[in-house]
């Protein structure tokens, strides 16, 4: 059939944007670091100084936050499923809960790394989680190693 309709993938899954990482590490480290600094310091709260060094460490906290911590998804064909799989159990990673189409799994330092959702599209694999882990799961899945 000619026209016949296509299955497009349902909309993916909404994460922690970039800008949304960003301002909350932001907003809570230059916070912190102007009320520890006025402290620690002996500086007034209301001199501008506490407030000048909250702001440069938090764009930095919150830049370095942003890229390691928001959410980003990668696309998985079915040939690389087996090494996914492979990956998930070599960096200690189970299942923690199961849905009709989404798998989560966790690790026993998922309070550092982060979970990894796996969702499901007929013989594709979407998998969710930190920026971080996933750059990392890009490079193992490339080197084929698995």
């Amino acid at each position: 059939m000619p026209n016949s309709p296509t299955t497009a993938d349902p909309p993916a899954i909404e994460g922690l944007d970039v800008k949304v990482v960003f301002i909350y590490y932001f907003a809570c480290v230059t916070a912190i670091t102007a009320l520890s600094l006025s402290q620690i310091c002996h500086w007034s709260l209301l001199s501008p100084l506490p407030y000048r060094w909250g702001l440069a460490v938090g764009v930095i906290v919150g830049a370095i936050a942003a890229y390691r911590n928001h959410t980003q998804v990668l696309a998985v064909a079915l040939p690389q499923l087996s090494r996914l799989e492979a990956w998930l159990k070599d960096n200690g990673y189970q299942i923690a809960e199961t849905n009709e189409n989404l798998t989560i799994y966790r690790s026993p330092q998922s309070w550092r790394r982060g979970a990894i959702i796996l969702e499901t599209l007929g013989d594709r694999r979407r998998v969710y989680s930190r920026a971080v882990t996933i750059r990392q799961l890009q490079r193992d899945l490339a080197e084929g190693g698995l």
